[in-house]
C-alpha cells in the first residue's frame, strides 16, 4: 500500500466511483471494484469500459487486453486503498474536524451542526449517514480548498475498524455522542465497544461528551488523563466543565446553563431524549467554537428533526406501514416510535399499532418490562408481539388496550384476517431482520400493481426552506395542497407542512379540507371553491372560504344569519385584476363595501387576494405590473374604507421570484414546493416525486410485426418490446405512445412504441440488453423528465403530475 503513489496523473481532479449505476463523467472517473456481501464490483468493468471509463483498482486478476486503453491498479484490499488515498487528500488541508461516533444520533448531530454552523463557515459534511468504511473515505475525499470546517460520522461494527477510519478523517475535535447496543454484536461487552470507538480520537484537541453516560466518563477521563487532549464535558452535574440542566414542558424543553460564572436560560423546540441530548451536544460544540451563547436560542429555534431512513406506505383498510428493520436495539425502537408520533394520523378515529419481534440484546425476561413502559408513553394501543421471549413476557405489557403474541412469523401471518385484524391504523413493523418481517409488510400494503408514485419527504422540506429563504421577515405562507397536493397526496403534505410551521393551507374544494381536517390537520384552510348546500360542513370544519361574487356573498351571508354564530366568520374576498377567472372587478368595489360594512358582525375579512396571469411569462411583465399596482389600491381601498387589517396575498411560486418586492402580507406556493420553478431562478430545488412501474414481460418480435391496439407500433426490425405495468388509467396518457415519450431502464431511455393501453404500455428495449422482466422502470424522476413529458401534450408540469391517478399508490420516505 505503502508504494502508491497518488500524486500522479492517474489520481488527479479524478472522481471516484464504486456504483456503476451512478457514472456521470467516465472520463474523469476512476472506479474502485469493490467486492460485497451481495455484489462484486469487478462484474461491472466491461459495461463501464463500454461507456468510457478507463481507470479501475481491483483485486482481481482480469485479461486486460481486452481493455487497452485502461489503466490499472491492483490492490490485495480495494477498501483499504480507498481509504489510503482519502487519507492523503485529507492531509491536503488544514482544518477544523469534527469526528462524531457514538451508538446513535451521528447523522442527527451532523445535521444539526450544519444547520447551525452554516452561517459561520464554508462547511462540508458526511452526506446522508456515510459512517461506514467505505462511507468516511468518500465524505473525506470531498474536502476542497474551500471548506474551513468539516464535520464526519464515523460508525463501526466490529473491532479493528476505528483505527482505519481515525487515520482517514484525523480529526481535531472529537464528539462522542452516546453508547447502547446497537451493532453490538462484534464486540465482547460494551467496555470494548467504547475502547474501540474511543480510538477515533486518538490526537484531538478537544473531546466534547456528556458526563451524563457514566461509563464514557469513566473510560475517557482514564484513557486521555495524560494526553494534551482537553476533556469539554456537560452533563446535569457540576463535575462537568459545562452543567446543564433540563426541564421537559408540553411543546419545549427549558435547559439552563452555567457558563462563564453565570447561568443562562433558554428554550429548544424538543421533548423526547434523543433530541435533547443531541441538542445539549450542539450547544457545547458551538459553545467550544466560540459561538456567543446569546445567539444559542436563536439558532436552536431553527433546527428541523433530521429524516430517518423510513418510509411510509399505504397499507390495507386505511393503515399506514411503517417499516423499520434498521436499529434492533431498545435504542432504535425509541427512534422508531418517535417516528411513528410524528407520522401517525393524529385523528381520534386512527390508532397506533406495534408489531415487535424479540429484542436480543434483551437476554432477561424482566428487561421487556422496560419495553411495556415504553410503548404505554407512547400511548400504543395495539401490540402484536412475535418470538418465544415476547410470548413468555405478555404479563408486561397489560396496559396495552389490545395485544396479540405469536411464536413465529409464519403463525402471525396465518391469523391475519381472522384473529387479528387491522382498520384506520398506524402500525410500526419493528422486527430482527431473522423475523424475517418484510414478509408481514408484504401482507400489509395495500394490494396494488407495481406502479407507484414515490414522494420525498425530505426534498419537500428543502425546498419549503428554499423558498422560506426568498420571503421578508413578516410575510406569511400559505402552501397550496390542492388537486391532492399536486398529486403527491394531501394529507401526508400537510402533516409536513404543518409539522415545519407554514402559516396557511389552501385547497380546492370543501371536501378536500374536510379529508385534512379529519385526519388532524389544525392549520388555517383556506378553500377557494364552496357552495351553498357545502357551507354548513365549511363551517363545522373551520374553513375559510373565499368569496368572489355577489351570489356568493349574499348566499353565505343568508346562512349565516340561521346559525348561533359567536364572532364574525372567517372570509377571504378574491378581486379579478386582470385574469378574468373569478373574483369581483373594480367596478363592483362599491356595492362590496356597502354589503360589507352593513355585516361586519356576520363577517371577518380575513384575507384579500388576486391571481398573477402570467407571472411565469417576462414578456407580459407590464402587466403583471399593472396587476400589482391594481391589487395594491383595491386592497388598501377596502381596508381603509372598512377599517380592518387583512392578510393582503398575491404571489404564486413564479410570482415569489420574479417579483420578491410584492410580497405583501403572504404569498401562495404551489408547484414550487415539487421542485419545479417555472422562472429558473432557485438552482437548488430538489424534484420530489419518482413515477415507477415495472417490466410485465419482453417479447423479440419479427420485422413488420405490429404492437398494441390499432396496429399503431409498426416494427422496421427484429426488436424486444418490453410491456410495461402501466397505462393511461395510470396517468401515462395515450398521447405519450408512439415514440412520443421515453421511459428509464437501467440508467437507458427507452422509446414507446405503439399506442398507450389502459392499464399497459410498450417501449422498445432491443438496445438495452440487460432489461429483464421485472426489472424497475422510472417514467420520470426529475424536473426535466417531467417537462418532457408536458412539452409532448404542449402543456405545464402541473398537468404531468395531477394527471397521476389515485389507484398509484404513494410512497413517501425521507432519504
Amino acid at each position: 500500500m505503502d508504494s502508491i503513489n497518488f500524486d500522479t496523473n492517474f489520481w488527479k481532479q479524478k472522481l471516484i466511483l464504486i456504483d456503476s449505476r451512478k457514472l456521470i463523467f467516465p472520463a474523469q472517473s476512476i472506479f474502485f471494484a469493490i467486492k460485497g456481501k451481495l455484489n462484486d464490483g469487478h462484474r461491472f468493468i466491461d459495461a463501464l469500459y463500454q461507456q468510457g471509463v478507463r481507470h479501475f483498482v481491483v483485486s482481481e486478476s482480469i485479461s486486460w487486453e481486452q481493455y487497452p486503453m485502461a489503466q490499472v491498479i491492483t490492490t490485495p484490499n480495494v477498501i483499504q486503498l480507498l481509504q489510503d488515498y482519502a487519507h492523503y487528500h485529507r492531509k491536503q488541508f488544514d482544518l477544523p474536524v469534527v469526528a462524531i461516533t457514538g451508538s446513535n444520533g451521528k447523522t442527527i448531530l451532523k445535521e444539526w451542526l450544519f444547520q447551525l454552523l452554516e452561517q459561520d463557515y464554508t462547511l462540508i459534511k458526511s452526506p446522508k449517514s456515510y459512517n461506514s468504511q467505505i462511507g468516511v473515505p468518500l465524505s473525506v475525499l470531498a474536502i476542497n480548498g474551500q471548506h474551513n470546517l468539516a464535520i464526519f460520522e464515523a460508525g463501526i461494527s466490529k473491532v479493528g475498524e476505528m483505527e482505519r477510519l481515525q487515520k482517514v478523517i484525523t480529526p481535531t475535535i472529537g464528539i462522542f455522542t452516546n453508547i447502547g447496543k446497537a451493532h453490538a454484536s462484534g464486540f465482547a461487552n460494551l467496555e470494548e465497544k467504547i475502547e474501540e470507538k474511543l480510538l477515533l480520537f486518538k490526537g484531538v484537541e478537544v473531546l466534547i461528551y456528556s458526563t451524563n453516560h457514566s461509563l464514557i466518563h469513566q473510560k475517557i477521563r482514564a484513557k486521555f488523563k495524560h494526553t494534551p487532549t482537553r476533556l469539554w464535558s456537560w452533563g446535569a452535574s457540576t463535575e462537568a466543565q459545562l452543567p446543564i440542566y433540563t426541564q421537559i414542558r408540553t411543546n419545549k424543553t427549558l435547559v439552563q446553563i452555567h457558563w462563564e460564572h453565570k447561568i443562562t436560560r433558554m428554550s429548544i423546540p424538543f421533548t423526547n431524549a434523543a433530541a435533547i441530548e443531541n441538542c445539549l451536544h450542539t450547544i457545547a460544540t458551538l459553545l467550544y467554537l466560540g459561538i456567543p451563547i446569546q445567539q444559542l436560542e436563536q439558532r436552536m429555534e431553527k433546527l428541523s428533526d433530521v429524516p430517518m431512513r423510513l418510509e411510509l406506505k399505504e397499507g390495507i383498510h386505511n393503515s399506514q406501514i411503517i417499516d423499520d428493520s434498521y436499529n434492533n436495539d431498545l435504542e432504535g425502537l425509541k427512534i422508531a416510535l418517535d417516528f411513528l408520533q410524528q407520522k401517525h394520523k393524529t385523528s381520534s378515529d386512527y390508532s397506533k399499532t406495534l408489531i415487535l419481534s424479540d429484542i436480543p440484546e434483551l437476554k432477561k425476561l424482566p428487561h421487556y418490562q422496560l419495553i411495556g413502559r415504553l410503548l404505554q408513553e407512547h400511548q400504543i394501543k395495539k401490540l402484536i408481539g412475535i418470538g418465544p421471549h415476547l410470548m413468555q413476557a405478555q404479563h408486561y405489557f397489560k396496559t396495552i388496550p389490545e395485544t396479540y403474541f405469536f411464536e413465529t412469523t409464519d403463525a402471525f401471518i396465518a391469523a391475519i384476517g381472522s384473529e387479528v385484524s387491522f382498520y384506520q391504523e398506524s402500525i410500526l413493523l419493528k422486527g430482527a431482520r431473522a423475523f424475517g418481517f418484510e414478509r408481514i409488510a408484504q401482507q400489509l400494503k395495500q394490494r396494488i400493481h407495481g406502479t407507484v408514485l414515490e414522494i420525498n419527504l425530505e426534498a419537500v422540506t428543502n425546498n419549503l426552506q428554499i423558498y422560506k429563504n426568498q420571503l421578508n421577515p413578516k410575510t406569511k405562507l400559505m402552501v397550496m395542497v390542492k388537486a391532492s397536493a399536486y398529486g403527491s397526496g394531501s394529507y401526508e403534505i400537510a402533516q409536513l407542512l404543518q409539522y415545519n410551521h407554514v402559516d396557511y393551507l389552501g385547497v380546492a374544494y370543501v371536501d378536500e379540507g374536510v379529508a385534512l381536517r379529519s385526519r388532524g390537520i389544525q392549520l388555517p384552510i383556506m378553500v377557494m371553491n364552496s357552495a351553498a348546500y357545502e357551507f354548513e360542513i365549511l363551517c363545522k370544519n373551520r374553513l375559510e372560504p373565499v368569496v368572489y361574487s355577489f351570489s356568493m356573498l349574499k348566499a353565505f351571508l343568508h346562512y349565516l344569519t340561521t346559525t348561533d354564530l359567536k364572532t364574525p366568520y372567517p372570509i377571504h374576498l378574491e378581486l379579478d385584476t386582470g385574469m378574468h377567472r373569478l373574483g369581483f372587478v373594480e367596478q363592483d368595489i362599491p356595492n362590496v363595501l356597502s354589503i360589507l360594512s352593513k355585516h361586519k358582525k356576520q363577517l371577518n375579512i380575513k384575507g384579500i387576494f388576486s391571481h398573477l396571469a402570467a407571472s411565469d411569462t417576462p414578456q407580459h411583465e407590464a402587466f403583471s405590473k399593472q396587476q400589482i399596482d391594481s391589487f395594491a389600491h383595491l386592497a388598501n381601498h377596502l381596508e381603509t374604507t372598512l377599517e380592518i387589517k387583512a392578510i393582503k396575498h398575491l404571489l404564486n411560486s413564479a410570482g415569489i421570484t420574479r417579483f420578491p418586492q410584492h410580497q405583501f402580507d403572504m404569498v401562495r406556493l404551489g408547484i414550487g414546493l415539487y421542485g419545479i420553478d417555472p422562472n429558473q431562478q432557485l438552482p437548488l430545488l430538489q424534484n420530489v416525486v419518482c413515477l415507477k412501474t415495472s417490466i410485465a414481460q419482453i417479447k423479440t418480435l419479427d420485422t413488420k410485426e405490429t404492437v398494441g391496439y390499432s396496429r399503431k407500433g409498426t416494427l422496421e426490425q427484429v426488436s424486444r418490446i418490453a410491456v410495461l405495468s402501466i397505462g393511461y388509467a395510470d396517468g401515462f396518457l395515450r398521447a405519450f405512445g408512439n415514440g412520443n415519450a421515453q421511459v428509464k431502464i437501467h440508467g437507458q431511455l427507452a422509446p414507446t412504441i405503439g399506442n398507450i393501453c389502459m392499464d399497459m404500455c410498450f417501449v422498445d428495449v432491443s438496445h438495452i440488453s440487460a432489461a429483464q422482466e421485472g426489472d424497475e422502470v422510472i417514467l420520470f424522476d426529475n424536473v426535466d423528465m417531467i417537462q418532457a413529458l408536458a412539452t409532448t401534450l404542449e402543456t405545464i408540469p402541473y398537468e404531468i403530475l395531477t394527471n397521476i391517478s389515485d389507484r398509484v399508490p404513494r410512497i413517501f420516505y425521507e432519504a
